[in-house]
């Protein structure tokens, strides 16, 4: 086989590893997500938190791709918010917020692990995704 054969098979074989790591995240996010959205406990979610997502000009079920994002990664965000009818600084925000604060469980072991002060890290996260919030949301409120 020629270099240009196996550079493209190899590539294709990536691919579609890749795809199917993905889809371990994404197809499970995405059907609780489904099952989350029109179950009974999405009314009392989008109730509890109007207030909390209300500083970010996001509504309260919002707090579904946020919590995805905090257990999963920004693959599991994204699943989640497509089930909702979010506008674009509203994606942004929760982008924004998702990309400082992920993967949460799995970066606490690691960084535990590695010896660095997970707690310490986390709060650090956390903080700093509340401020980047605030700001992409005040930000984006100008221009509406």
């Amino acid at each position: 086989m020629s270099l240009l054969a196996n550079t493209i098979k190899d590539g294709f074989i990536k691919a579609l590893k890749t795809t199917a790591t993905l889809m371990k995240v994404v197809l499970p996010v995405y059907a609780i997500v489904v099952l989350l959205k029109y179950s009974p406990v999405m009314p009392l979610l989008e109730q509890l938190f109007q207030s909390s997502m209300g500083i970010y000009n996001l509504p309260g079920e919002a707090v579904v791709p946020l919590i995805a994002g905090v257990f999963t990664d920004e693959y599991g965000t994204i699943a989640a918010t497509r089930q909702f009818d979010f506008d674009s600084l509203q994606i942004t925000t929760i982008a924004m917020i998702c990309l400082v604060f992920h993967s949460i469980p799995v970066e606490y072991a690691l960084s535990r692990k590695i010896g660095l002060p997970a707690g310490k890290l986390v709060l650090y996260r956390l903080i700093m995704a509340i401020i980047i919030g605030l700001i992409t949301a005040w930000i984006g409120g100008l221009f509406l």
